[in-house]
């Protein structure tokens, strides 16, 4: 701390004005304030304080951070086909991709995926809510052929992730739940986390593959579910050593999947208990040393609302973990943003916004503030958390996706080879 000396009496004085001290506190990444609460009594007030919270939102909101600067909204857009009576080759759903932007996304690009659709066929996802180094991780949604492609919308290039060992055996039923697409910084590697469950064969799996009902039943063929990892370096999956009692079975696929940031892939999962329901954790993995934190989920948001109303989706929010929650009973939405992960007491409640009666759930944050969301008729939508306004997208939004795409000419063509 620099001492000045007063002009009256000479003495040096350590007194920082309160204004420069919340200036310079509204700089700090959460995980230091929440660290520095402790100082002095007015620092523990920090985030009573509506001068700071009004500049600390702002810095969260607005901040420039090199993911963001440049980067582009793509847009998933996913239909049912009406065909109720349709051949069996034909798909179930279909996907469209566009470059979306302008000052109310009215501008719409539409990308050729005609790569993607040879593997995937028709119904695509994107795996994780950001590009890596300009490459996309896709898959299809379709149970009983499930495949994963890396994809680079600017240079075109494409490759198709292997199948994995544990789906060859024949006398199981094989599901697979992709929980993350992350970058290995230190050996240069890109890698895909998934949890996969088995089932035994029903009577129609087993004449669809050509076996005897006798040959399927005696089999002595292991259930217990694992957790898996693709290398591209090695194109090659192994099994993970992890805590097996994490296990979330969404209602979705596409509800495992959250974002990459800071070399960790991150999403919430559910601990299960013989006792109760279990409880829900953030989860962060880390991509290059293969190893699992958890932090638990702020409790502060089960006890304000009526858990069985709320709709929580993790955002990365200007490279900030977040949480939002939206509750049904009050049509209010809060963004917690986690300061240290593994600490659950460093969630901090930065918005509260209502009241929004029109919000179904939260589906994804954008840039510069932007929350995407499903309205209750089926549209998608966007709040601004910075202007606290409203823009509609003009498309069915059920099955919709939002991810921040930043262009790069990086290859990996070296690394698969």
């Amino acid at each position: 701390m620099e001492k000045s000396a007063t002009p009256a009496t000479g003495k040096v004085s350590n007194h920082i004005p309160d204004d420069v001290a919340i200036s310079i506190l509204s700089n700090l990444p959460l995980k230091s304030l929440k660290r520095f609460e402790s100082t002095c009594k007015s620092w523990s007030m920090l985030f009573q304080n509506p001068y700071f919270m009004k500049i600390y939102r702002n810095r969260i909101i607005q901040g420039n951070h090199s993911d963001h600067a440049d980067a582009s909204l793509i847009l998933r857009h996913t239909i049912v086909l009406d065909n109720v009576v349709r051949p069996v080759v034909e798909p179930l759903f279909q996907s469209t991709l566009y470059f979306i932007s302008g000052e109310k996304f009215e501008n719409r690009v539409k990308l050729n995926l005609s790569l993607p659709f040879q593997v995937l066929g028709q119904d695509i996802y994107i795996l994780g809510s950001i590009s890596i180094n300009g490459f996309l991780c896709l898959s299809n949604l379709l149970d009983d052929e499930r495949k994963a492609v890396l994809w680079n919308p600017t240079t075109k290039e494409f490759i198709v992730i292997p199948s994995s060992p544990v789906e060859s055996l024949p006398y199981r039923k094989f599901e697979a739940f992709i929980h993350g697409f992350g970058y290995d910084h230190v050996m240069d590697d890109y890698k895909v986390i998934r949890y996969v469950e088995f089932d035994s064969l029903s009577f129609y799996d087993i004449m669809s593959r050509g076996l005897s009902e006798q040959e399927a039943s005696w089999k002595d063929v292991p259930m217990e579910p694992l957790w898996e990892i693709y290398s591209l370096r090695s194109n090659s999956w192994k099994k993970l050593d992890v805590d097996m009692s994490m296990v979330m079975s969404p209602e979705t696929r596409e509800e495992t999947v959250r974002f990459y940031m800071d070399g960790m892939c991150h999403w919430w999962d559910k601990i299960e208990k013989d006792s109760d329901d279990g409880e829900t954790y953030f989860v962060s993995f880390d991509v290059t040393n293969e190893v699992c934190f958890t932090t638990p989920m702020p409790s502060d948001i089960d006890d304000t609302f009526d858990i069985r109303l709320v709709k929580r989706q993790l955002v990365m929010l200007n490279r900030s973990i977040g949480l939002i929650s939206y509750s049904g009973e009050t049509n209010t939405l809060h963004v917690s943003i986690l300061g240290e992960i593994g600490v659950k007491e460093s969630w901090t409640k930065l918005f509260i916004v209502g009241s929004l009666p029109h919000v179904k759930y939260p589906i994804e944050a954008g840039k510069n503030g932007d929350i995407f969301f499903i309205k209750k008729d089926g549209e998608l939508a966007c709040f601004n958390l910075d202007t606290q306004t409203i823009k509609e997208l003009g498309v069915e939004g059920d099955m919709s996706q939002i991810v921040i795409y930043k262009e790069s000419f990086h290859s990996i063509r070296s690394i698969h080879n």
